[in-house]
């Protein structure tokens, strides 16, 4: 969300936007943010959703969270993105500037962690049937996975534009 907010300020901007830190941040985001963690989102919830939805999206939530709801969080993402692709070229980083930001995002994405200790609760009911060692390779799995969009974020685009 925060993305498209900041491409829409980009985009009513008068003079050069090619040059503008708004637009060097609007691609820095869309780069190792909106599209890598987006498309994940996408392939990996519905991944776990067709092999048991409880792991990921108990069906008890459907009686306060409307099936459109969870396709507007895990579906609508990913035309989204790729329609962004196809309108909007986007200046990547340089790769070791990207992983260092894709590092970041996995690192911050470790607040799942903090709210399972904090209340107990598992964000994912999936996260309860790992061991701790199990845990780190699913985090490691997911960002290697996260990394393997960027780079294809980063082909496509070149490929488009």
């Amino acid at each position: 969300m925060s993305f498209f907010g900041l491409a829409a300020v980009n985009d009513i901007q008068s003079g050069s936007k090619s040059d503008s830190s708004l637009s060097t941040c609007k691609d820095l985001l869309f780069s190792v943010f909106a599209f890598p963690v987006g498309m994940f989102v996408v392939l990996l919830f519905w991944t776990i959703f067709a092999y048991d939805r409880e792991l990921v999206y108990p069906a008890t939530i459907d009686s306060f969270f409307p099936p459109w709801i969870n396709h507007a969080m895990h579906t609508l993402v990913l035309p989204v993105l790729f329609g962004e692709v196809l309108v909007q070229p986007h200046i990547y980083p340089r790769t070791k500037h990207a992983l260092a930001a894709l590092g970041v995002v996995g690192v911050s994405y470790l607040i799942i962690i903090w709210v399972y200790l904090s209340v107990g609760i598992w964000v994912y009911p999936l996260l309860g049937h790992f061991s701790t060692s199990g845990l780190v390779g699913f985090f490691l799995f997911n960002m290697s996975v996260v990394t393997l969009l960027y780079v294809l974020g980063d082909k496509l685009n070149n490929h488009v534009w």
